[in-house]
């Protein structure tokens, strides 16, 4: 990146909402008048390539980030991204549809994203995941609270509680991270190799797992891939319809976290609780995950709880690439 003001010419092309972001990412070289009209020639090519298929369909662009509409991923890929993110590209400004991770740094250099070499981007080595997790405790009016980060990779995974020491985390004889579905692990290398057809999704998720505990198992590995995997929005939009469509699982629209975020809730019942993931369909990311007690009566610790006492709560505050992870605290 280099250090020159933006001049008069760039005016015309950046004047759009999230344009004053942009520019505070970080200021890079003018584009040539080759680069602005190879990007303006593709936006006019695939604009009338799309008028045979049907209306265009463009990103919405916001000041946080770009978000695709979960039904554009599962009518038609690929879509027609709006004038101004095209040319976003054509100045070097790189961009990914990760929702809510306003503090995750996205590429902070030309030479990781490519655009300084005109290669392809370099994937963001880490996920960076913060939660805010809440407990019931088994004593009565107790209750367990914690933030907690993460920073996951192909190697591993390490963390952090509040303002605590930094912390490698284990996962037994498996060497790098892995997403549980049940005792069956996807591994990171692997995101990239996993079917985006729902059916042949599933079947490669649950493999020859069979009985009553399928379906929460299933549920609880969806979870996790679109809490904390870098998965692409073809593999998130097929993870949904996959989650969605688990026996039993209900859908409703419309519902808040306790942040007050709105999305979509995926209930499941589960034994004696009732499962819940609420999904942000515009990025396809989890928002909240919470547990409540299904009936009246269920024995926690000396409580007896209601139908619908919280049990527990992950709320997923952000979540989103990062180039960067802090090194493990040294030992006392």
């Amino acid at each position: 990146m280099t250090g020159q003001d933006r001049n008069t010419d760039d005016a015309d092309f950046l004047d759009f909402p999230g344009a004053g972001r942009l520019r505070s990412a970080g200021k890079v070289a003018p584009p040539s008048a080759d680069a602005v009209a190879a990007a303006l020639a593709a936006v006019r090519s695939a604009a009338g390539g799309a008028e045979a298929d049907g209306p265009a369909v463009e990103l919405e662009w916001e000041p946080e980030a770009v978000v695709v509409p979960v039904r554009t991923w599962r009518r038609r890929l690929p879509v027609l991204v709006s004038v101004a993110a095209v040319l976003a590209i054509a100045l070097g400004v790189a961009f990914q549809p990760w929702s809510d991770s306003g503090d995750v740094q996205v590429s902070p250099a030309a030479e990781r994203t490519g655009t300084a070499t005109g290669t392809a981007p370099t994937p963001a080595p880490y996920w960076k995941v913060r939660t805010f997790q809440w407990n019931r405790s088994a004593e009565k009016d107790e209750r367990d609270e914690s933030y907690e980060t993460v920073w996951l990779s192909r190697s591993g995974t390490r963390g952090q509680f509040g303002d605590g020491p930094v912390r490698e985390y284990s996962q037994g004889e498996v060497a790098g991270t892995a997403y549980w579905v049940g005792r069956h692990p996807i591994m990171w290398d692997e995101l990239e190799k996993l079917p985006t057809d729902p059916a042949a999704l599933q079947a490669r998720l649950v493999g020859k797992a069979t009985g009553e505990s399928v379906p929460e198992a299933l549920f609880d590995g969806i979870e996790d891939l679109l809490a904390r995997s870098p998965a692409e929005p073809q593999l998130r939009a097929a993870l949904f319809k996959v989650l969605a469509g688990i026996p039993g699982a209900r859908v409703t629209e419309g519902v808040k976290d306790s942040t007050g975020r709105t999305g979509t809730a995926v209930d499941l019942d589960a034994g004696t609780w009732l499962r819940r993931l609420i999904i942000d369909t515009g990025a396809l990311h989890v928002l909240e995950s919470v547990d409540t007690a299904r009936n009246d009566g269920l024995k926690w610790g000396t409580q007896k709880l209601r139908a619908g006492d919280l049990i527990h709560r992950t709320t997923y505050l952000s979540v989103g690439p990062a180039w960067e992870a802090p090194k493990p605290s040294p030992r006392p």
